[in-house]
Formats: structure tokens, C-alpha cells, sequence
């Protein structure tokens, strides 16, 4: 291997210090696929053994989870503002006690 005579490295180290950057990142990075959940394996399943277009009883499945995914959302938002009011309220309740004369 051929060394470049001012740096004393390498021809091609720092592309190769490159390349190995990148698979270190590409390595800590989450690979996205298939989700190994069982509840995705237990709906295929049940969606397989039925008699039917399979593509439409996967949309209407989706339909259903987005359905329960945003109600869910939307009552999580509720309890989140509710709790927002609460803990407004006792900050201005500590407030009025630390300054009783205001």
C-alpha cells in the first residue's frame, strides 16, 4: 500500500475512516422492516384463514386502529389539558401563599 509521503498515511485513509464512520452510524441507526409483534403475527394469521379480499380486510383493520388510535389520542389530550389546569391552579395557589399580601 502506497503511503502519501506529507501526511504518512495512507492514499485513500481518510475515505476509508469515512466509510467506516458510516457503517458505525448505519449500525447504531434502528433498522426499519417488519414489526416482530405479535399482535401483527396474530392478525395476519386470523386475516389468512378468512374467505375474502385480504387487502380490504387489512384497510378496514387500519381503518379501525387509526380510528382507535385517534380517539385515544384525542382523550389523552383531554386529561393532558385537565392536568395542565390543575397544576396551573396549584402554582398560583403556592404562589398566593409565598405572597399573602398580594
Amino acid at each position: 500500500m502506497k503511503k502519501d509521503p506529507k501526511t504518512k498515511s495512507l492514499y485513500g485513509q481518510e475515505l476509508l475512516d469515512l466509510i467506516e464512520k458510516m457503517i458505525q452510524e448505519y449500525c447504531i441507526t434502528p433498522q426499519k422492516g417488519i414489526i416482530a409483534d405479535s399482535s401483527v403475527r396474530y392478525i395476519a394469521q386470523k386475516i389468512s384463514i378468512q374467505e375474502g379480499n385480504e387487502e380490504e380486510m387489512i384497510k378496514n383493520y387500519l381503518e379501525e386502529v387509526k380510528r382507535y388510535l385517534l380517539l385515544n389520542i384525542t382523550q389523552y389530550e383531554k386529561s393532558d389539558t385537565s392536568m395542565r389546569s390543575e397544576i396551573s391552579d396549584d402554582v398560583t395557589e403556592d404562589i398566593q401563599e409565598a405572597h399573602p399580601d398580594q
